[in-house]
């Protein structure tokens, strides 16, 4: 469960990467400058390193416990948004993460042991 909650954050440190690169690109990207940003293919690999870690996880754990866990990615985004783009939290938004919360929690109590 660990290493799923680790691809998470890395999910959404890919995300917020992504982000920086593409304000970089400007209106008209091409290929050549795209695949040379540095946040992209950096926001990539780490993406890459989370996908190897949820692999490994799931290999060991429960599909249906450990893949809903990554939904609290959106979570790690929203909360990333917020300090990183001064993007607004309203409270619609902090009731889409309490619900997702609530979800993963759900879920979590039913796992096998």
């Amino acid at each position: 469960m660990f290493l799923i909650i680790l691809f998470t954050f890395l999910a959404a440190t890919a995300q917020v990467m992504w982000k920086y690169g593409t304000a970089r690109l400007g209106d008209h990207p091409t290929l050549r400058i795209a695949i040379t940003d540095v946040p992209l293919i950096a926001g990539l690999a780490v993406y890459g390193v989370g996908a190897v870690l949820m692999i490994v996880a799931l290999k060991h754990g429960e599909l249906s416990v450990l893949y809903p866990l990554i939904s609290l990615s959106y979570v790690w985004v929203a909360i990333l948004s917020v300090l990183l783009f001064n993007e607004s939290m309203n409270p619609l938004k902090i009731a889409g993460i309490c619900v997702i919360m609530a979800g993963v929690a759900v879920l979590g109590r039913g796992a096998h042991r």
